[in-house]
């Protein structure tokens, strides 16, 4: 589960109100409406906060293609903007990388992605001394495709205590997620389905339906292992339904797919009780 990053330098006024106006249309389920808050942000002035924004929001809508030539641009008119300090320009730098890294790992470009998290989290290392949470977590998940399983457990839990530090809920629930899947993985299964219950609880309570989505997605692989079959049908279906609630076509495929396999196994076990 990704989490995408906005520059922690505050947007100009003239876009900052059709921010704030983009995400509230978001977290209300009005979603065309907001796409166009947001690229009206993105045009308003020079500056990249409202590019940066809605990059993160076609990420969140999985049109990745479109992200990735937003953050592109925003790359671009930073390094051809000589009046930018050097400071603001590496926080703009390490939010464009990171969520580039998002789209790569997401379009299965994994040597991408990881080289693009590495310059992220070298601009953030020389911007403010430490590494961000997400930063922390997207490390995580490429050590986790490579089967580092150690050091991506060590990263995400380093990455929750931040989060749990600045009490933010949004953090909390991506790191609980990925580590209920990195459980899974390991074969920890009851750790596992804790985690994603926690992280889809607090998903729905911030009414992230993409993110309540995959968490009941990894739910229902994660029971399936283990061979509650009627209770992983439950959960793809609960997927699936937020997928389309949230836009996502590509997860709700993936969700449809699953479930399609779910239910034709199951009547296979049923059919032949050698297999119970």
């Amino acid at each position: 589960m990704h989490s995408t990053r906005e520059t922690s330098v505050r947007p100009r006024s003239a876009s900052s109100s059709l921010l704030e106006c983009a995400v509230e249309l978001e977290h209300s389920g009005q979603l065309q409406a907001a796409l166009s808050a947001f690229q009206a942000a993105s045009l308003c002035d020079s500056f990249p906060a409202g590019r940066l924004a809605l990059a993160g929001f076609l990420i969140r809508r999985e049109q990745f293609s479109s992200a990735g030539s937003e953050l592109q641009q925003v790359l671009s008119d930073v390094h051809g903007n000589t009046g930018i300090p050097d400071g603001e320009r590496r926080s703009i730098v390490a939010a464009a990388t990171h969520n580039l890294a998002i789209v790569s790992r997401q379009t299965g470009d994994h040597w991408k992605a990881s080289t693009l998290q590495q310059q992220s989290l070298k601009n953030e290392l020389e911007n403010e001394g430490a590494a961000t949470p997400q930063d922390l977590t997207g490390c995580a998940l490429d050590a986790i495709h490579g089967g580092d399983y150690s050091r991506a457990e060590a990263l995400l839990l380093r990455s929750l205590e931040l989060e749990t530090r600045a009490r933010n809920r949004t953090g909390i629930a991506a790191d609980c997620g990925n580590l209920g899947v990195l459980a899974g993985l390991r074969g920890n299964l009851a750790v596992g389905i804790r985690f994603l219950g926690r992280a889809s609880r607090i998903h729905r309570e911030l009414r992230d339906d993409l993110a309540t989505g995959t968490d009941y997605l990894n739910l229902g692989e994660i029971v399936q292992t283990a061979g509650r079959w009627s209770l992983a049908e439950r959960c793809l279906t609960r997927a699936a339904a937020y997928f389309e609630k949230s836009a996502a076509p590509a997860s709700l495929r993936k969700a449809r797919t699953r479930l399609l396999e779910v239910q034709r196994l199951r009547k296979i076990r049923e059919r032949d009780p050698l297999l119970n």
